[in-house]
């Protein structure tokens, strides 16, 4: 099969899935900004890599002095949209992300009778609405247009694939058939995340990685710290809608890369991720490669990992949503980790369900039930 791949970005799932979809024989092209240099350290090949980095340059640095404005967010995602709708080749089968490839799904279905795939990482955008309003500070918005160019892509898909239950339970409730959802749960390196052994001279009791704010659950987290200061916190990322805590046992650490962020796994016992919303959350199987016991709330990937792994201990979730049953779980978490000596291990089932090349399988099956003659 010809298959087009765009993404939003550099470096996302989608450089993964085009990297196992090759594998399997197919011919893809992979639209993105990212440079052939940076590409092929990743191990996707010049020929299938159709970067436009000198052209997203001006807006890379435009969407970094306003901070991600919406506007500006919405002028990226529109004139790229439009760019690859120009320069893609015939296909048959397009794959691009919610909200920022809508003219090119439509280009590939209509000009080229493609099937097309729409990418949603998180929850249905209503569903992100709702979530909103519920926020205290009210400073995270979605502008109508681009909750608009949202819901016109659910419409014009032909597949949208999902990293979980509790994605496509919210798709439901908002009227997309179920037959139209592919749950497919995301894949970790396990080259890079390995068992880890926990650093005995300088470690936190819990690690936090993703953006502080109030869908991530940051003013929770905040709470567990301030009630149990005899618990240390680290937080990798970005701060969102909501301010950093001045608490004394929580450290703050921009958004690192890989390798140093498992540096900073050797140096945590456990992982949290008490999200309100989170997609799957791609830290919990990464945390789990490297031997952490996590905790996270329900309404994350969490089913999907408790249900596949074969020794479903490394991962404990919240059954209600308050800092009492919080620091609860982590208290569990915590005596798990005791246990642990020496190079801390995870469960083998991540290798069969949780690798990127699990996660190229379960679409390459997916692919050959709705294109049976290709």
């Amino acid at each position: 099969m010809k298959i087009n791949i765009a993404s939003f970005g550099g470096r996302s799932h989608l450089l993964n899935l085009s990297i196992e979809l090759i594998k399997h024989g197919h011919s893809v092209n992979f639209y993105s900004y990212l440079p052939n240099k940076r590409a092929k350290v990743f191990g996707l090949k010049k020929e299938h890599n159709k970067n436009y980095f000198t052209i997203a340059l001006p807006f890379l640095l435009l969407l970094r002095i306003t901070k991600r404005a919406q506007w500006a967010v919405y002028m990226y995602h529109r004139f790229f949209d439009w760019y690859i709708s120009r320069i893609m080749e015939p296909c048959d089968v397009f794959i691009g992300h919610s909200l920022m490839h809508l003219k090119s799904l439509l280009v590939a279905k209509n000009k080229f009778n493609a099937t097309v795939f729409l990418e949603r990482g998180t929850s249905h955008v209503l569903n992100f609405i709702d979530l909103l309003k519920e926020n205290p500070l009210k400073k995270s918005t979605i502008s109508e247009k681009n909750i608009q160019r949202d819901l016109a892509g659910y419409e014009h898909a032909d597949y949208i694939s999902i990293p979980s239950n509790y994605v496509a339970e919210s798709f439901v409730r908002h009227g997309i058939p179920k037959k139209k959802l592919f749950v497919n749960p995301y894949g970790v390196d396990l080259t890079d995340f390995q068992p880890t052994e926990l650093d005995a001279k300088s470690h936190f009791d819990m690690i936090f990685v993703g953006q502080w704010s109030y869908r991530k659950g940051a003013d929770l987290m905040t709470e567990l710290c301030e009630k149990n200061p005899e618990l240390s916190m680290i937080h990798l990322g970005t701060v969102g809608d909501v301010p950093f805590s001045n608490t004394k046992n929580i450290v703050h650490i921009s958004a690192v890369n890989e390798k140093t962020m498992i540096d900073y796994y050797k140096k945590s016992k456990i992982l949290i991720l008490p999200s309100r919303e989170d997609g799957f959350g791609m830290v919990l199987t990464q945390a789990i490669a490297c031997g952490l016991p996590v905790v996270c709330s329900g309404e994350t990937g969490s089913k999907e990992i408790k249900d596949l792994l074969e020794d479903d201990k490394f991962i404990t979730v919240m059954e209600d949503y308050n800092c009492k049953e919080l620091t609860e779980c982590v208290k569990i978490a915590l005596d798990i980790s005791k246990t642990q000596k020496g190079k801390r291990s995870y469960s083998k089932s991540l290798e069969s369900k949780f690798s990127w090349e699990a996660y190229g399988i379960r679409y390459q099956q997916f692919l050959e039930k709705t294109r049976p003659n290709q």
